[in-house]
């Protein structure tokens, strides 16, 4: 089971008491649109801690995936596995070449939030107030995807600095420091997989059926 600090169990129910916290994207996935729809996972973690990246409506990473094409997959983003970190995943892509180029942080610029407005983690949408800041990782990631397969990027892990944070006041107080960015990449790691097989709800059986991990 995962293992928090009592600061880092602290914070997380502040924020979530608060209204503030958006981590936690419920474990749902679409169900299979064909016999050879296919998934990508990858798991990354906080090079820190150790444990799950921080993500919530101020900030918040996400891989950067292009198809063959050259467009962005988005991936859905859970912190709630407890064998395996945070944990993106995109289903019902097509089988073909994807490339994980890097990771994208976007963090919200309150000089930009309008009054009212509550942000939410939304790393693939264009919203006026977020900006966003990417990092490419030294050797892009290649994957081919067959038919009907649930493949991984492997795992990864991002330390960084906050200009701020929560003990800021500057409107880009959650804004990562880029020098500060280390992303250590293991494509090989198959926990991911591994986690993934023991997700034992109907919804996420069919797409077992094409992980070809044993579960954890």
């Amino acid at each position: 089971m995962k293992k928090w600090s009592l600061l880092g169990i602290g914070v997380l129910v502040a924020l979530a008491f608060t209204s503030c916290m958006s981590m936690f994207t419920a474990l749902t996935v679409d169900p299979p649109v064909s016999t050879d729809a296919s998934m990508l996972v990858l798991e990354a973690e906080d090079g820190t801690t150790g444990d799950y990246l921080f993500n919530t409506n101020a900030t918040g990473w996400a891989p950067l995936v292009e198809d063959k094409n050259g467009n962005i997959v988005p991936f859905k983003m859970v912190n709630i596995l407890a064998d395996s970190d945070t944990f993106y995943f995109a289903e019902n892509i097509t089988a073909g070449t994807y490339t994980l180029k890097g990771f994208r942080h976007v963090y919200t610029d309150y000089g930009l939030l309008p009054n009212g407005i509550i942000p939410n983690y939304e790393p693939y949408v264009s919203n006026h107030y977020h900006v966003r800041q990417e990092f490419m990782l030294d050797k892009p990631v290649v994957l081919q995807v067959k038919p009907a397969e649930m493949a991984s990027f492997g795992k990864y892990s991002i330390t960084s600095s906050w200009v701020g944070g929560a003990a800021g006041t500057t409107d880009d107080r959650w804004k990562v420091a880029p020098s500060s960015v280390k992303i250590v990449s293991n494509p090989a790691d198959r926990n991911m997989l591994r986690a993934v097989k023991g997700i034992t709800n109907a919804n996420w059986a069919p797409w077992n059926a094409r992980n070809p991990e044993n579960p954890l």
